[in-house]
């Protein structure tokens, strides 16, 4: 066993299995080969569910976790660490395994060559872990998907199935209860099939959203989506990423029940969203409305908000990125 493998198997044995992981589709498998590591390593898991947490985004501001393995859920992301917490991420690079005393960096071991937080896991135990083939198959796939480089067809449909399911929390534990039970043969058959249900039905929604856009400011568009129709929430990320590539600045809203539930803002230019986020913050608290992110993208939740109106919302985001983008070009 190396280093890093008993790392990992001492701290849970000092404080138990509880891992809380990003629910995107590396941070998934990774949750499920952590599993399958313990498992092998003489500890019992009777139920998965007891064990393992996917936190929506939208908690993870001031969220606190203590002695916890933690994927791919930085403190960048707005968490805050008490007592002992180990952290598995791969972005920003390198990939790597760190302990923390509170908000400390106490230790940090790398792990070379891992293209995402699952191949991360099974860098680190690939010496005691044996998967079968179709196994391999899909870490390579969720490598792929995770880099957005595809060399084979079942990449895509792995990624795309997800899609499909993304809002679905009842998905992410069916991948790591299958995996856990070695029936990787049936994440295989699922993901083709609901992979190719993606093809047909999404890029046409895609291009549906789209052609919503409108405009805001100079090269900042948005569109609303109907955030309980499966669809149109598996075709949000494409359009987003087709409109990046015309405009500057990309807003989704989702709507539910005809009122605003949620946004995400992204950018794939050299601008930094975090000043729009700090005073959507600052400008919307008092109507309940919470919002943060990264550089290039974050989200804004305006559920449990007195903002009411669709248009009220779109007002307050274009009436507060012109202000900035206006401060911007003063500097």
């Amino acid at each position: 066993m190396n280093n890093v493998a008993r790392l990992l198997i001492n701290f849970a044995k000092k404080h138990g299995i509880k891992i809380i992981s990003d629910g995107d589709l590396d941070g998934i498998f990774a949750t499920a080969l952590l599993l399958i590591a313990f498992k092998q390593n003489g500890f019992k898991i009777e139920n998965i569910k007891d064990v393992v947490h996917f936190p929506h985004p939208r908690i993870l501001k001031g969220l606190k976790v203590s002695e916890s393995i933690l994927i791919e859920l930085p403190q960048s992301k707005g968490l805050i660490y008490v007592g002992n917490n180990l952290l598995l991420d791969h972005h920003p690079e390198p990939p790597r395994v760190e302990i923390y005393s509170n908000e400390k960096l106490v230790e940090r071991y790398i792990v070379k060559d891992a293209r995402s937080a699952a191949s991360l896991v099974y860098k680190i135990f690939e010496d005691l872990m044996k998967l079968p083939e179709s196994a391999l198959k899909i870490l390579n796939a969720v490598d792929e998907a995770d880099n957005l480089q595809y060399t084979c067809e079942f990449s895509k449909l792995l990624h795309a199935a997800y899609h499909l399911h993304v809002t679905e929390e009842k998905m992410r534990f069916m991948l790591v209860e299958m995996a856990f039970s070695g029936k990787w043969d049936k994440i295989v058959d699922w993901a083709k099939k609901e992979g190719e249900k993606y093809m047909k039905l999404v890029p046409k929604k895609v291009r549906e959203l789209v052609s919503r856009a409108e405009e805001l400011a100079p090269s900042v568009v948005l569109f609303t989506y109907d955030s309980s129709d499966q669809i149109e929430k598996a075709a949000i990320t494409e359009a987003m990423r087709l409109l990046e590539e015309k405009y500057d600045i990309v807003i989704s809203l989702g709507i539910s029940h005809g009122k605003p539930e949620s946004a995400r803002i992204a950018t794939m230019k050299d601008i930094d969203l975090i000043p729009i986020f700090n005073e959507i913050v600052k400008e919307c608290r008092k109507y309940g409305v919470t919002a943060g992110g990264r550089k290039n993208v974050g989200g804004v939740q305006f559920r449990q908000s007195s903002i009411s109106t669709v248009e009220e919302a779109k007002r307050i985001l274009k009436r507060i990125i012109q202000r900035v983008i206006r401060a911007r070009g003063t500097d």
